[in-house]
């Protein structure tokens, strides 16, 4: 059993997140012009404070959920999250979504990223690309991580997973 899922993006993270990111190209355009005119150190500050801004953002985003009988994959632009079967303690389905405060991360610009709490988990890793489904996978060694899911049909592969533990 393998199930892959593309993660969904609400309308307005998706609307928010292209206007922000047609900003910050605009203004790394304007930027670069000017310093090819001017040359002065703090337009080459400016410019790389706006493209670690928008690379640290895009490598948090969440593409797609990958979910096996031996693990649950989360996959980001740069790397993967791998949660073995066995480092779950359970998963929580919330289908209307969950409140959170953000400690440390993006809120609402490219998804709720980054490390935020909540009273149904407290901190937590937060992956969620559209805030109306909710899972929260809680690990038995470090932070739950909440992730946005498309369908259903994840959910149900994802307990199968928590029923082998």
């Amino acid at each position: 059993m393998k199930t892959t899922n593309f993660l969904p993006l609400s309308q307005s993270i998706l609307w928010i997140t292209l206007l922000a990111s047609i900003i910050i190209l605009v203004g790394i355009g304007v930027i670069v012009y000017q310093w090819l005119q001017l040359q002065q150190p703090h337009l080459l500050f400016a410019l790389i404070l706006l493209v670690v801004a928008l690379l640290s953002c895009m490598v948090l985003i969440p593409r797609k959920l990958t979910v096996t009988q031996e693990a649950i994959n989360i996959h980001l632009l740069a790397w993967k999250i791998n949660i073995p079967a066995d480092e779950i303690v359970k998963i929580e389905h919330y289908p209307n979504g969950i409140q959170s405060n953000r400690i440390a991360g993006a809120g609402g610009f490219f998804g709720n990223l980054g490390l935020f709490t909540c009273k149904e988990c407290g901190k937590h890793l937060s992956l969620i690309t559209d805030p109306k489904d909710v899972c929260i996978i809680s690990r038995k060694s470090k932070k739950p991580i909440a992730v946005s899911i498309a369908d259903n049909s994840v959910f149900d592969a994802i307990s199968k997973v928590q029923e082998k533990n």
